[in-house]
């Protein structure tokens, strides 16, 4: 952190410090020293705006009033966060959903969210379609859902619970953040993507699952935060460190013994997911500024 301002020790600089966090989310600190108060910002970016809030408070221009507030009980907290996060617990939906049609074995409804197939059942005979059925094959027919069905596909309780619980932790942020439109559009922009590379080097294998999308999500706050810091989308450096380990474990074939792993999905969506950030973030970094 670089210094910008001090302040006298008997300044009180809480009321500032809260709206600097809350109305413009500026990455600060506070510290004492030497008998005097060291404002130190992140980003010196932000230097001017400091600078100018500063003075502006001391010479009493900028009237600020802290409210204590209620805290609302754990349902009505847990409320106010789903609510928040419609579009993310739809896709969770799906995804629930897929894994039913996975484990129950309903091979009629399977087959619509399958990216490839071979198989001759009623519905290729009825689409006239041959038993090895590729994406190209499936598009020629109009079926441009298929480009995105797969991720909803999950293979045992494990595989389900793990990709939807980092599907809400890092989903909500975006929905949060930027609204429906955008989590949608980034996630199946990363899903189309995904599933095309994968579908094209395991031809004809049955996968799925949304891990692809993750790596993508993953991806994307990582980049977003280097070039446009914000705090929705700060994660831990073990998060990344674990969640990249696991991706070279896929590589290497470790866990082949247990389940075969869609690394070419978690790959590409990881890469996907980091160049999609890049507009999105130097836009949001313009008009933050703006």
């Amino acid at each position: 952190m670089i210094k910008v301002l001090t302040a006298p020790i008997s300044a009180d600089l809480q009321p500032l410090s809260v709206y600097w966090w809350q109305e413009k989310n500026i990455n600060h600190k506070i510290v004492e020293q030497a008998g005097v108060q060291i404002i130190m910002l992140e980003d010196s970016n932000y230097r001017s705006v400091v600078e100018s809030d500063y003075r502006a408070f001391i010479n009493g221009e900028l009237q600020i009033s802290l409210k204590q507030k209620n805290n609302p009980s754990s349902l009505l907290a847990l409320y106010h966060i789903v609510g928040r996060s419609p579009y993310t617990l739809l896709l969770i939906l799906f995804s629930c959903i897929g894994f039913l049609l996975v484990e129950f074995q309903l091979n009629y409804w399977l087959d619509l969210f399958r990216i490839q197939l071979i198989d001759s059942s009623q519905l290729s005979k009825t689409l006239n379609l041959s038993d090895r059925i590729s994406p190209a094959e499936f598009l020629a027919h109009g079926q441009y859902w298929r480009l995105i069905t797969p991720i909803f596909l999950h293979f045992g309780w494990a595989h389900l619970v793990f990709n939807m619980l980092w599907l809400w932790e890092l989903g909500r942020r975006l929905e949060w953040q930027f609204g429906a439109v955008h989590l949608l559009s980034v996630i199946f922009f990363i899903a189309v993507l995904s599933n095309i590379y994968q579908a094209a080097s395991t031809p004809y294998a049955f996968f799925g699952g949304m891990s692809g999308v993750i790596y993508g999500l993953l991806g994307y706050c990582g980049v977003f935060n280097l070039i446009n810091p914000n705090k929705a989308f700060v994660l831990p450096l073990g998060v990344y460190v674990l969640m990249l380990s696991s991706l070279v474990i896929g590589w290497l074939g470790l866990f082949d013994f247990l389940a075969r792993m869609a690394n070419t999905a978690h790959l590409s969506g990881l890469l996907w997911g980091c160049f999609i950030a890049i507009p999105s973030a130097l836009l949001s970094r313009f008009l933050d500024k703006k």
